[in-house]
């Protein structure tokens, strides 16, 4: 008779053995040893159909002394409760109304908390976490949970089915944990290899005395970009700490981390972004590599040390973020064929302006993600690079190793460009040299600081651009602001009195709509603001205003001419949104006020 050596046999196989389950003769035939199995033997035995789900499930039951949980095989929606030993099942209730009182609890655990420990939480009743564990004998997990929650956790054995569902109900809005588990077994294969990231927030940390640095930094960046904020502000004080993110434009103060931790919190950032730790008396910048889910975001990281410690600003910029249509943000269909059709043309120049924070870059990057095709060469020239785009030749400027804009742009003219983009025109060489190009068969498409489109005419010829050679190497002019979009769900008509139309050139008593304040909207948590849109003024190029530039005709004029054309500027779209219902008067007023 075969003998089995039960101080290497999996607890889950002894316990099938003392209940007659399985024979000693059957667990030296399995196939693969079972000091070879691997770590998590329950759902091993399962898979490989040496016992059943349910008789796997209440046989840990009755070890652990807790409940055994499965399916209704009549009613797949619902859950059946086992006592230990057997006994008749009892309905708990459905899965989403078991899963609904776990939001609050959950939303303070990260996920990959449940993933890594292979958990998910069931329900919450009377002050206690419920959770069902693919293995009931890690302890961590319960102890990881129940520090997270703040709550006692009381741990649930349940079948493999069961907890299919359950982590498919619980997580439906993320990737399932059979797509994390598939995902890591191909990258072992020969397939692609994944982009290198610094930090993935959504992968298991290790335990130990620093894992609950490395868990409140991910947790920080983790509710960053989920609620789309697109800079992260760490603060120090003298006896306290402030972490706020800006969101649709605007700063909101989130809970910061202990006073004591902030300087390893501070340490952990700048290890990711590969700055040196130790150096705390000079300004730092820095760029971390993050994925979320299926999602890769950078950070650009900056770090200045102020009178209580190093203040950190990251700038959050998420690749899948560039849109593929520019009425996406914010363009009119006119304004957005006009753009392209510049875009597209072998030679000119064009020119992006508006104030920092107004989404100059992304409307740069989407109009060179339209035309990025293999038939041209595009190269880039940025301070600092923001979003690394695939089939561009992108440059980093870095002044003390003498590449700046001036002389990147004069090695791109040796490197048969098609499309050049400048980051900005800082001064007289740079923007000389953008004209020159773009008299000389080149597509160049920059920047400025400017109040409005035409206004580039007097910066550049206030730089020394000659007004008679700018003429004809412009091809286009935009200005752009980013204004808050209202709400969708808790806007409110109002009608517009005679005195604030009057002032902002619109008709008295026409129906516009302004915040609401309904602090229950869950769409915009009562900010009565969701999401940013752009208004834009795009002034593109004829004889006529050829013309006006060379002889030197004033701003003004050149305005009214363009606005007898049709040309909408800001003051326009930004009428037009209000009228259209997708922003209020307060954001576009000091754009198309009236003086």
């Amino acid at each position: 008779m075969a003998t089995t050596d039960t101080t290497k046999t999996p607890l889950i196989v002894r316990i099938l053995l003392e209940k007659g389950d399985l024979t000693p003769e059957q667990v030296d035939n399995f196939p693969l040893p079972v000091a070879s199995w691997p770590k998590n033997a329950v759902a091993y035995v399962v898979e490989q159909g040496i016992a059943e789900d349910r008789l796997v499930a209440q046989r840990l039951a009755e070890y652990l002394g807790c409940t055994w949980l499965d399916l209704d095989p009549d009613v797949p929606t619902r859950i059946l409760q086992g006592p230990p030993g057997g006994g008749e099942a009892r309905i708990m209730g459905e899965i989403a109304d078991l899963l609904a009182s776990t939001t609050e609890a959950v939303a303070r655990i990260p996920e990959s908390v449940f993933r890594g420990h292979l958990a998910v939480p069931v329900r919450v009743q009377d002050g206690h976490l419920h959770v069902l564990c693919m293995d009931p004998m890690d302890f961590s997990a319960i102890e990881e949970i129940r520090m997270l929650s703040g709550m006692s956790v009381i741990s649930h054995v349940g079948t493999q089915a069961l907890f299919k569902k359950l982590n498919k109900a619980a997580f439906s809005e993320r990737d399932k944990l059979s797509e994390v588990i598939g995902g890591a077994d191909k990258s072992k294969g020969e397939g692609p290899q994944k982009d290198q990231v610094d930090v993935d927030v959504q992968r298991s940390l290790p335990g130990g005395r620093d894992s609950q640095i490395l868990r409140m930094v991910n947790t920080i960046l983790l509710q960053a970009i989920e609620e789309g904020a697109s800079d992260i502000h760490l603060e120090p004080y003298e006896t306290m700490v402030r972490v706020r993110y800006r969101i649709d434009g605007q700063l909101r103060e989130v809970t910061p981390p202990p006073f004591r931790m902030f300087s390893q919190v501070v340490s952990r950032l700048k290890i990711l972004a590969k700055m040196d730790i130790a150096e705390k008396r000079k300004p730092q910048d820095g760029a971390i590599a993050m994925k979320n889910g299926e999602h890769r975001v950078d950070l650009r990281v900056s770090t200045v040390p102020c009178v209580y410690g190093e203040k950190v600003v990251m700038r959050v910029l998420e690749k899948n973020a560039i849109p593929d249509k520019m009425e996406t943000i914010g363009f009119s269909e006119q304004q957005a064929a006009e753009f392209l059709e510049a875009a597209e043309s072998h030679h000119g120049l064009m020119f992006v302006t508006g104030p920092t924070g107004s989404g100059k870059s992304t409307t740069l990057y989407c109009a060179l993600n339209l035309v990025n095709t293999p038939t041209k060469n595009i190269a880039t020239v940025e301070d600092p690079v923001e979003y690394k785009m695939t089939g561009m030749n992108q440059v980093q400027v870095n002044p003390a190793a003498g590449l700046d804009f001036a002389s990147a742009l004069r090695a791109f003219l040796r490197q048969d460009p098609d499309v050049i983009m400048v980051g900005e025109v800082r001064d007289t060489e740079t923007a000389g040299i953008c004209m020159r190009a773009a008299l000389t068969g080149h597509l160049v498409l920059s920047t400025l600081h400017t109040n409005s489109a035409l206004q580039v005419v007097t910066r550049l010829t206030d730089m020394g651009i000659e007004p008679f050679l700018l003429g004809p190497a412009l091809r286009l002019l935009e200005a752009q602001r980013l204004v808050r979009r209202l709400c969708s769900e808790c806007k409110q008509p109002v009608e517009l009195p005679a005195e604030s139309a009057q002032r902002h050139g619109l008709e008295p008593g026409i129906t516009i709509y302004r915040p609401g304040d309904n602090l229950q909207c869950m769409t915009c948590k009562g900010a009565g603001y969701k999401g940013r849109l752009g208004i834009y003024e795009v002034v593109s190029m004829d004889e006529q205003l050829v013309e006006m530039i060379g002889s030197g005709a004033t701003q003004a004029d050149m305005e009214k001419y363009v606005l007898s054309r049709g040309t909408n500027l800001l003051p326009q779209s930004g009428r037009i949104r209000v009228l259209e219902g997708l922003t209020s008067l307060e954001e576009v007023s000091d754009y198309i006020r009236v003086d």
